[in-house]
């Protein structure tokens, strides 16, 4: 891995999408890895020709690891590419204002570890400049490929990004949520235990969604921002602040909120397709089959 990384990080930053695009195409259209799975999601998602998103999403996937390994070869001060919009700022500033900490309710979209790296240094930024103890956390699995583990969590750290194993996460998202802390969960996955979740449509079909970001964010008073990252045309990372809310620490509430996240990673997913984790089995445990439309 560190011949990899150090051979990748040597390369002009111009060659990074050329090379990630070719390594997309090779395992989306050569070895077609969970293609027909991709193309089906997209399809009954209501995508427009979905053969043509997968294509894209596997060479905006190919290109992210090569940025990854590309960073992981790099000084960690090195410039990312990221940009946040001023209105998408000035609502997270305003959320992280109230002094309650953050929950960020975020997902695979655009290169996720990328953006998690430039909002910890953004976030970090104005935390000395404030005087501030305020820091970014994200609760993350373990791959099981520990190599690949070791230099992904190194990559991370060494950026500015708290890591929370998310076995035995609840208890270290309380002591951050009351520092003031920043928080950032997934809300994409299929969750492993059967309490605690609810079952919502999305993208065309019903899925088991995870409460626990929003009941820990009501139970801690905590806003919910909810944050998404995208690839522009340019080959930028854009950050996008898609909704803010602040919900009741009652079940009603707590389902509700759930569902508005969802909603709002549906509408980013619909715009963007390409830029979503379609390869995820997100349907796993639940039927896939469309609902039924009135």
């Amino acid at each position: 891995m560190r011949l990899v990384m150090g051979a990748v990080g040597r390369l002009p930053y111009r060659w990074l999408g050329p090379l990630g695009a070719l390594l997309g195409l090779f395992v989306g259209v050569v070895l077609r890895i969970r293609r027909a799975h991709v193309t089906a999601a997209m399809a009954r998602a209501g995508v427009e020709r979905p053969d043509r998103a997968a294509r894209r999403m596997y060479v905006s996937l190919g290109r992210g690891l090569f940025e990854l390994l590309w960073l992981s070869g790099r000084p960690p001060g090195e410039a990312l590419g990221v940009v946040i919009d001023e209105a998408s700022a000035e609502r997270f500033e305003r959320a992280l204002g109230r002094g309650r900490g953050v929950v960020v309710a975020t997902a695979h979209t655009g290169n996720w570890d990328l953006t998690a790296c430039a909002a910890a240094a953004w976030i970090g930024a104005r935390r000395e400049a404030r005087g501030e103890a305020r820091a970014l956390h994200v609760v993350t699995k373990r791959l099981s490929w520990r190599a690949l583990d070791r230099t992904w969590q190194r990559l991370r750290a060494e950026r500015g990004v708290g890591l929370i194993d998310a076995r035995g996460a609840v208890r270290r998202v309380r002591e951050a949520l009351v520092r003031g802390d920043v928080v950032a969960m997934m809300v994409d996955q299929v969750p492993e235990r059967e309490s605690g979740v609810a079952v919502l449509p999305f993208l065309g079909a019903p899925a088991r969604h995870d409460l626990a970001p929003v009941t820990l964010a009501a139970r801690a008073g905590a806003p919910i921002v909810v944050v998404l990252g995208r690839r522009a045309e340019d080959g930028r990372h854009v950050i996008e602040v898609v909704d803010v809310l602040e919900p009741l620490a009652t079940r009603e509430a707590i389902t509700e909120a759930t569902a508005r996240i969802a909603r709002a990673l549906e509408g980013f997913v619909l715009a963007h397709p390409d830029q979503w984790l379609w390869m995820h089995r997100r349907w796993k445990g639940h039927s896939s089959r469309p609902l039924p439309v009135f």
